[in-house]
């Protein structure tokens, strides 16, 4: 069967295929470059440790873990084609290198016009970002690889790889490194769907800000191991940055929380739900031990008032492969109603 899903994260592609043994084969890059100078001397380094590379006239570039180890190599910063959810606005590489990058994780098409369902993000809530631009700019370089573009909400994904069981209804909530995307949705039915502009970024660049050292480092230490019900855990050197990160993890859950509330009487007369559904919970800021706990805390400090009746609070069953895996779900079944 064909079809494929790709998930455009702002720090992960990953794609989704069902193989010849019907298995679901995912393929991810780190949505991350580094430029370097076309030096004969650097490109038999490179040969020589085996990283691939792109030659291009007077640079190289090298793209996905290899281009953060570079980076940590020559004391740069890696870059990033994309940025808060959307393409870079200020990257002049971000579209060159995002096809390069798509290509890695797509291939090209298996047989003409190949359905791809790849994820958008929804319009911010919070702040003015321009989606037209990037979901065009995707439908071209995904075309470019011999596919059928097809855009999908990126949390509306989340329901199809999830809820099932729910008959595709859920209120689905992906926290990923750029963005927090949200989508209520009901027998495949979407009955909102939008965006907040702060997640994983925001947490290290806010808590590098208040403990005074740089979101690099915050992130390294979210990475090792955070637990967000106990924030002693831990090497004590690292205890502040730690209890500021649990901090700022509670405000974003609030805000959450509380967009939810707000959007949803904004659409009340044009949705009603005859029974409760559940909250899936994904994406990698999600990953942080206690995250679900905390989410629960959150929530039943406004449950009173939470406009949707819910039934339950969980993790989908892969977080950092949700998005993908509901985008193949997607692909798969528009395949089967077109034949």
């Amino acid at each position: 069967m064909s079809g494929i899903g790709a998930d455009i994260g702002t720090c992960f592609l990953v794609s989704a295929r069902q193989d010849a043994n019907n298995e679901i084969e995912i393929k991810s890059i780190r949505d991350a470059f580094i430029d370097m100078e076309a030096d004969s001397s650097i490109k038999n380094m490179l040969k020589r440790s085996k990283i691939d590379f792109i030659d291009s006239e007077d640079k190289i570039y090298i793209v996905g873990d290899n281009a953060l180890t570079l980076a940590n190599m020559f004391k740069r910063e890696a870059r990033r084609p994309l940025s808060k959810g959307v393409i870079a606005p200020g990257e002049l590489e971000a579209e060159r290198i995002l096809l390069i990058l798509l290509e890695n994780v797509l291939g090209k098409a298996k047989k003409p016009e190949e359905t791809c369902f790849y994820s958008v993000p929804a319009a911010p809530v919070d702040r003015s970002i321009d989606i037209v631009y990037h979901q065009a700019m995707f439908s071209k370089f995904i075309g470019q690889l011999g596919y059928k573009p097809i855009a999908l909400n990126e949390a509306a994904a989340i329901v199809y790889s999830n809820a099932a069981k729910e008959q595709f209804s859920a209120l689905s909530i992906s926290c990923g490194a750029g963005m927090v995307n949200i989508c209520l949705m009901y027998q495949t039915l979407i009955g909102m769907a939008f965006s907040i502009s702060k997640s994983g970024d925001w947490l290290d660049e806010s808590t590098a800000k208040a403990t005074g050292t740089t979101a690099s480092r915050i992130a390294a230490i979210k990475e090792r191991g955070l637990n967000l019900m106990d924030v002693n855990e831990g090497d004590q050197k690292n205890f502040r940055e730690r209890e500021a990160l649990s901090i700022y993890y509670k405000s974003l859950i609030l805000q959450i929380l509380d967009t939810i509330k707000k959007e949803f009487i904004k659409h009340q007369s044009t949705i009603e739900l005859p029974h409760s559904i559940p909250i899936i919970l994904s994406g990698g800021t999600s990953l942080a031990k206690g995250f679900k706990e905390l989410f629960e805390e959150g929530f039943n400090s406004v449950k009173k008032n939470f406009p949707i009746p819910i039934s339950e609070i969980r993790m989908a069953t892969a977080p950092l492969n949700a998005v993908a895996q509901g985008l193949l779900v997607a692909a798969m079944n528009h395949d089967e109603g077109q034949n």
